[in-house]
């Protein structure tokens, strides 16, 4: 690769991302630092320089991992969206998120890493209950994000819409990433992390550091009686 190559490595703090149903392993946001940091420690092993955009500028290390993390445990807030405006072409970025902001609000955010010819692979992280919406009978609907709350007397009502919500948020990002060259990836918390790192790894090396593209709130809530994090309609 490149000498200027570097991987950029994020994922999402924003508390939508501590959501755990009782079908899931582990939060949102501890899969989302798993994934991140284990291919900090896959790239630095290989000698990759890598950064955390707003926490470290590139550097080399073989215990980049380690180094990513004690800076992550004493950062405090951290923005829910870093800007992305100093990765430039030859570079590539892991973004790792649940990605329910409304769509036009995700691709305004990621459209600067377009137009600098960065190749983006982006990861999101679902828990089961935010596919399926097994909820039912009367339930209450927190945001975690404003506190907002909406109780819904018969839930089950509300399934089928949300489930179609869900789905074309995702579609919708999945083919403007195909569209520039970019990587899509979902993994489950009710499943194995090791899964979405062998998509990426294969993403990353398919086509070789050459291929670029050219330059071309979240809405969600949480269901009473679940862990704290939100059902995403």
């Amino acid at each position: 690769w490149e000498a200027a190559h570097t991987v950029w490595l994020w994922a999402d703090p924003s508390p939508s991302m501590l959501y755990k149903s009782t079908g899931a392993s582990v939060s949102k946001q501890s899969r989302a630092l798993v994934l991140a940091l284990a291919m900090a420690e896959l790239l630095s092993r290989s000698g990759e320089r890598i950064a955390w955009p707003g926490l470290t500028d590139p550097f080399t290390a073989r215990n980049g991992a380690e180094r990513i993390a004690a800076q992550l445990m004493h950062a405090g807030d951290l923005p829910a969206k870093p800007d992305l405006s100093d990765i430039r072409r030859f570079c590539d970025i892991v973004i790792v998120s649940d990605f329910l902001d409304p769509v036009e609000e995700t691709m305004a955010w990621l459209d600067v890493l377009a137009r600098h010819g960065v190749r983006a692979h982006l990861i999101e992280v679902a828990d089961p209950a935010e596919e399926t919406f097994p909820y039912a009978g009367r339930t209450e609907f927190t945001d975690p994000e404003t506190g907002d709350k909406l109780t819904a007397g018969r839930a089950e009502m509300l399934g089928d819409e949300y489930r179609l919500l869900y789905a074309a948020r995702r579609h919708e990002l999945t083919g403007w990433c195909k569209r520039l060259g970019w990587s899509f990836t979902v993994n489950h918390t009710d499943r194995l992390a090791s899964d979405a790192l062998v998509r990426l790894h294969m993403a990353m090396t398919a086509d070789g550091p050459s291929a670029r593209p050219t330059a071309g709130g979240h809405a969600g809530m949480i269901a009473s009686g679940d862990r704290p994090g939100k059902a995403v309609a």
